[in-house]
């Protein structure tokens, strides 16, 4: 659980805003799992695969790591749909972030993707839907 609530601190933190809807964050927790599919993010991102082509499925893991990470005041969550961090939560965020020995691939992954894919983009993916 220690991993998943830290992928939800460091996705928000590198958002826009450091907030995100639960569709972009079950869109980055699918996608930071393997090698793989941070590479097919990556290519969408970069225009040389279409949106249509991503397969995204639902991590059961998030929701349990939303909901303990807002119990320890982390995070606020608006109307079921926007999740946003805490000051509390950027400073564990950032001190996560610093570490560099800790999620190394997933740093990596998240200060590049999780600010340019954006809402629309997001929606659109899984969606089905192409941008190109």
């Amino acid at each position: 659980m220690s991993w998943g609530i830290a992928v939800v601190l460091l996705s928000l933190l590198h958002s826009r805003g450091k907030r995100a809807s639960f569709l972009k964050l079950q869109f980055l927790a699918h996608s930071i799992r393997t090698e793989e599919s941070r590479e097919q993010v990556h290519a969408v991102l970069r225009g040389e695969r279409k949106t249509g082509e991503l397969q995204v499925r639902v991590e059961p893991w998030l929701n349990r790591a939303v909901a303990f990470a807002h119990g320890l005041k982390y995070l606020d969550v608006t109307k079921g749909k926007t999740i946003t961090l805490t000051l509390l939560g950027q400073n564990v965020a950032a001190a996560i972030d610093a570490n560099s020995d800790v999620l190394q691939h997933e740093r990596v992954f998240l200060t590049t993707v999780a600010k340019r894919a954006t809402e629309k983009i997001v929606t659109r993916i899984w969606r089905m839907e192409t941008l190109l």
